[in-house]
């Protein structure tokens, strides 16, 4: 209901640059029109965008966990409580990354390209979650956690690398082992620890 609510308020209020955000995926003109309107970061659609990202997030792997936990017998927390737990460790990641790549940003002076960095990753956030908002009642209701590896995964992955790649074809003026380096160690790695700690877990 939340996610609902806020993709509303983003679609009434800010419909034109809702839409244009839309369009961002399908072509780098879209891209380059957002860039030049100013900076989407200290909009309010942006606010909306990530807190819409911080409750949808955590609603799919809750309902994943669930839905394993049907078919082991692993004892989980509350489901109140599970779900602030993940909300709590997606809101911290979040700000881990957003510490990192600022601190990444200072040491290679790249601030001009900081801004570009910025607003793939909130493109890339932001059809994920409009995606999450179909895929959680699809997978709740019936009731397999399959569908996550089967659909949740594949579309992950092609949304995740196409933002990726556009992202290399049009940054100027930044090495790409430096930007190698920061990625696969401060965006990637921390994910792969989490994902290691619950399989352990599990």
């Amino acid at each position: 209901m939340i996610g609902l609510f806020l993709i509303t308020l983003s679609f009434v209020l800010y419909k034109r640059k809702a839409i244009l955000m839309l369009r961002a995926l399908f072509s780098k003109r879209y891209i380059q029109q957002l860039l030049r309107e100013g900076k989407l970061l200290n909009e309010r659609i942006y606010l909306y965008s990530t807190l819409l990202y911080f409750f949808i997030f955590p609603s799919v792997l809750l309902s994943f966990l669930e839905l394993c936990v049907k078919e082991t017998k692993i004892s989980l927390p509350e489901p109140l409580q599970l779900y602030a737990l993940l909300f709590g460790g997606v809101v911290l990641l979040f700000f881990v990354s957003h510490f990192f790549l600022t601190f990444f940003v200072k040491i290679f002076n790249y601030q001009e390209q900081k801004y570009l960095y910025a607003t793939t990753k909130v493109l890339y956030r932001y059809y994920h979650t409009l995606f999450l908002m179909c895929f959680i009642p699809v997978m709740w209701y019936t009731h397999t956690p399959k569908i996550f590896y089967f659909v949740y995964i594949p579309f992950f992955l092609i949304v995740f690398f196409t933002f990726l790649i556009q992202f290399l074809r049009h940054i100027n003026g930044i090495s790409r082992i430096h930007f190698f380096i920061y990625f696969c160690s401060l965006e990637i790695l921390p994910y792969l620890l989490l994902l290691k700690l619950l399989i352990i877990k599990m």
